[in-house]
């Protein structure tokens, strides 16, 4: 008994703490905390020791990251081997065709709001996958760029012919980017220092009825709502900082220069994986069984895949939201 037990412990780390900072609420910028709603750690990556608290604003009931990672530590906090930075390196050949497939009709909105000849920009596009396939199956005129704070993911991209700007969105030179067609952020806007910026910094891009297309963690759903204490693989801490839902991420966007066109919810097994694999890893101590339960598993994708359909068939809603927002004809 006691070597099986030894085979499901946690192998040793290393990692230290990072500085991190207290934050207020960014969508109404009260300091006061209602209710902690989540003490959680780096179960992704285990880039470093801290415990995160997520609360909410006991104003507007916002969901936010209290102790946020200093802007210093985003090189820890985002690791070489970060997924998007190289997913079909992380998942393998097989998962990262299957995703491909499931990536490519995220092009069916883009088309139906995009001109023949819009720029279209990924925003947070990491190393171009979805550039890739819009490439591939969009419109030919596209003019298709991507923007990406992190250099290796840049280099990634430009390797395979693909027009990166490096940097952050918010904080690129005027008129880098102008008479946008489409923004498209998918998994980013939970990421950013302050998304009001980001959005007044998009909508200030975007041609008039241009749109930007947003996925973005949804706390109301099942899976959070079961794993919610600790976790809840959409917490993802430390780089998730605010976890909206389509009320809260609908009225930053009027807030900030766009009227919300559509509001959809597609399938998130990742989300059900990872919250199974560290309930596993920690609350049971099943290591290595837990370990099983990640993305590269095809046989554990589908059965998450499955539970996210049933999900949706009777809630109408999964953990990712995807909400379409217009910048207005006419300015008012």
């Amino acid at each position: 008994m006691r070597e099986g037990k030894q085979q499901q412990e946690r192998p040793e780390t290393t990692v230290g703490m990072i500085e991190t900072r207290e934050v207020d609420c960014v969508l109404c910028g009260t300091s006061e905390v209602g209710e902690e709603v989540c003490v959680t750690k780096d179960f992704c990556y285990e880039t470093c020791e801290n415990e995160f608290h997520y609360v909410a604003c006991a104003n507007c009931g916002h969901l936010y990251l209290k102790n946020r990672p200093a802007l210093s530590e985003l090189s820890t906090i985002y690791p070489k081997n970060y997924l998007t930075y190289d997913y079909e390196k992380s998942l393998g050949n097989l998962i990262f065709r299957l995703r491909n497939a499931v990536q490519a009709r995220k092009i069916d909105p883009i088309a139906h709001y995009a001109r023949p000849n819009d720029t279209i920009v990924d925003i947070g596009c990491g190393a171009g996958d979805l550039l890739r396939l819009m490439r591939r199956y969009g419109a030919p005129g596209w003019r298709l760029v991507g923007v990406d704070f992190s250099a290796e993911a840049v280099k990634r991209a430009r390797a395979d012919d693909i027009e990166v700007i490096e940097g952050r969105i918010e904080a690129l030179p005027e008129n880098t980017l102008n008479d946008v067609g489409v923004f498209v952020m998918n998994q980013l806007i939970e990421h950013v220092e302050d998304p009001g910026e980001v959005l007044r910094s998009c909508a200030s891009m975007l041609r008039p009825g241009g749109v930007l297309i947003m996925e973005t963690p949804n706390h109301a759903a099942w899976d959070p709502r079961l794993f919610r204490s600790r976790y809840w693989g959409c917490w993802h801490a430390p780089r998730h900082w605010n976890i909206f839902d389509a009320e809260s991420l609908g009225s930053l966007a009027e807030r900030n220069g766009f009227e919300v066109v559509a509001e959809d919810y597609t399938l998130n097994p990742f989300g059900w994986l990872h919250s199974i694999q560290y309930w596993m890893r920690e609350r049971v101590g099943w290591w290595r069984l837990g370990r099983k339960f990640d993305v590269d598993n095809v046989f554990a994708l589908a059965a998450a895949s499955a539970l996210d359909v049933l999900q949706k068939l009777f809630s109408g809603k999964t953990s990712n939201l995807r909400l379409i927002c217009r910048r207005p004809e006419m300015e008012r």
